[in-house]
């Protein structure tokens, strides 16, 4: 039995993802974690840009992918505001995939000096009921749409990533508890009278 260049380039990206979903399992820094989702994606979906958004101590951090040191020096002031399509991933937890951003009835416009873009699909990144960030991926090379496949793709790396995030998170917290504890006893040990 032959099979298709098609297929072959699904059995491919099929091992390249079951090899990411356990490259994540054994990460334990976050950024380090959502940088390489962000790559995985850009790889597997043939996308020119990545952004990864994530909350940490109230705040909203964002990770971009794909873009020269020039256009990032451009963005430095101008960083997304979460409104629009990523409003949609950011409080309706919906998966958005789109040819043509500006003819999407959310679309709000990219900051100024923004590159160019068209094609969009981004998935929120969720553990249970709780949004830990966002991932969307712009601009699939060969000014192509992304596809379905394109899109179960950046859905299972979502998953992936929120479960190790959250384990990511669940280390961190065990550390400073451990810490917290370790300082408890060598105080009770050095304590007057002991």
């Amino acid at each position: 039995m032959q099979h298709t260049a098609l297929e072959k380039q699904l059995v491919i990206q099929q091992d390249q993802l079951a090899q990411a979903v356990i490259a994540l399992a054994q990460g334990v820094d976050m950024k380090s974690i959502l940088r390489h989702v962000g790559e995985l994606s850009m790889d597997l979906t043939g996308a020119r840009y990545a952004m990864l958004s994530y909350v940490e101590k109230g705040k909203k951090y964002y990770i971009p992918l794909g873009m020269s040191d020039e256009e990032l020096a451009l963005l430095a002031s101008n960083e997304p505001q979460g409104i629009g399509l990523l409003g949609l991933m950011w409080e309706k937890h919906e998966v958005v995939r789109i040819s043509n951003i500006n003819a999407h009835s959310k679309a709000s416009g990219f900051p100024e000096n923004h590159a160019s873009m068209t094609s969009f699909l981004g998935a929120p990144i969720m553990f249970g009921e709780q949004i830990e960030g966002v991932l969307y991926l712009t601009e699939k090379k060969g000014g192509r749409a992304f596809t379905s496949i394109d899109e179960t793709i950046v859905r299972t790396l979502a998953s992936a990533c929120a479960v190790a995030i959250s384990n990511a998170s669940m280390i961190e917290q065990l550390k400073t508890r451990n810490a917290e504890l370790e300082g408890l006893l060598a105080g009770k040990k050095n304590a007057p009278g002991k």
